[in-house]
């Protein structure tokens, strides 16, 4: 767990990594949850706080690249008089295994492409613009480590100058389907829908760095 979180922060303390008008630095806050065999449907379904850190490279105004580091936890609960599980008796499901609570820590490499072009100062149609994210991530959901691809949504406003408000809501596709304890019955076919999700989602803040005042006027 700690080495993502070190990584990130190498990445963010790095002063030649990228030129500093281009970059943001910022911190994030909302909810993490699940969705899995206990929950098919339910988004933001018994939600634990979740915080984390993210910088993100500007390429220009519609594109930029975001990598993103986020702590939170997981849980769930069967209940069988809500949803039946098959193959699995509620008299042999063990009371240890009816409800979950898994600690989560990823770590996110995306590309966000803006729908408007987006600058960080107050002016014009500039200062706040919808988004699609994209990416790659890798998270230790209790002692597993998951290769997983989110997806999601945002928005990012600009009210003063170099600063970023925004929110972002993004799913997880796990190859695992295991988080719940519940994996898919083995006379089951493969089937890529069966595999367990985490969803994440909050609101941050950025801050646009500078460089000793080298502003490039297209980017401050």
């Amino acid at each position: 767990m700690r080495f993502l979180f070190l990584g990130l922060v190498v990445l963010l303390s790095s002063q030649n990594t990228f030129s500093q008008e281009r970059n943001d630095i910022g911190v994030l806050a909302g909810s993490s949850y699940y969705m899995g065999d206990f929950n098919l449907s339910t988004q933001f379904y018994q939600p634990s706080p979740a915080i984390g850190v993210l910088f993100r490279h500007n390429l220009n105004e519609f594109y930029s690249l975001k990598l993103s580091g986020t702590h939170g936890n997981l849980k769930g609960y069967y209940n069988p008089n809500n949803q039946y599980l098959p193959q699995i008796p509620y008299q042999s499901f063990e009371q240890s295994f009816r409800a979950f609570d898994k600690r989560l820590v990823e770590i996110s490499g995306a590309i966000e492409m803006g729908l408007r072009p987006f600058g960080t100062k107050p002016v014009d149609a500039k200062s706040i613009s919808p988004y699609v994210t994209l990416g790659v991530s890798l998270a230790i959901i209790d002692r597993d480590l998951l290769v997983n691809i989110p997806f999601g949504v945002g928005v990012k406003y600009t009210p003063f100058n170099r600063w970023t408000f925004g929110a972002e809501w993004r799913l997880h596709k796990t190859f695992n389907d295991n988080i719940d304890y519940y994996p898919t019955h083995p006379n089951q076919s493969f089937r890529i829908h069966n595999f367990d999700w985490v969803g994440i989602g909050g609101l941050f803040v950025s801050y646009r760095l500078v460089n000793k005042g080298a502003i490039c006027p297209a980017y401050d």
